[in-house]
C-alpha cells in the first residue's frame, strides 16, 4: 500500500517458526505506524525469530528508529529474536550507527 506518494510496502513470509518482513520504500512519520502494526501482528503469533529485510529501504528517520526500538523491546520481552537484515542504504546504516542500534542490526553477509 502506498502512503502519501511513498512506495512503502511490507510483505510477510512465514516458515518453520520464523518470519521475514520485507520492507520497501521509506520509513518516516507517515509510514512508521504501519510498519509497527504489521510487525506487532507477526510478534503476536509468537515466532522464534522475526527478520525485517531492509534491502529495499531507501530512508528511515527517527520515528522509524523509535518504532524499531519499541518493537525490539517487545520482541525481547516475548522471547522473540528480532533483527533488521540486509541494510543497504548508507543513510539508514548511518542512522542506526549514530543511534546505537547496532544490536538490532544483523551485519550484511558478503557474497
Amino acid at each position: 500500500m502506498a502512503v502519501n506518494g511513498n512506495d512503502f510496502r511490507t510483505a510477510v513470509s512465514r516458515w518453520d517458526g520464523e518470519v521475514t518482513v520485507a520492507v520497501t520504500g521509506e520509513i518516516d512519520l507517515a509510514t512508521a505506524p504501519e510498519l509497527e502494526s504489521r510487525v506487532k501482528e507477526c510478534l503476536a503469533r509468537r515466532p522464534r525469530r522475526v527478520d525485517l529485510d531492509f534491502a529495499q529501504v531507501r530512508f528511515c528517520d527517527c520515528s522509524g528508529a523509535d518504532a524499531l526500538e519499541r518493537l525490539h523491546r517487545q520482541a525481547q520481552e516475548d522471547g522473540v529474536v528480532l533483527k533488521v537484515t540486509d541494510v543497504r542504504a548508507p543513510l539508514v546504516a548511518r542512522l542506526f550507527d549514530l543511534l546505537g542500534l547496532t544490536d538490532l542490526v544483523e551485519p550484511r553477509r558478503s557474497g
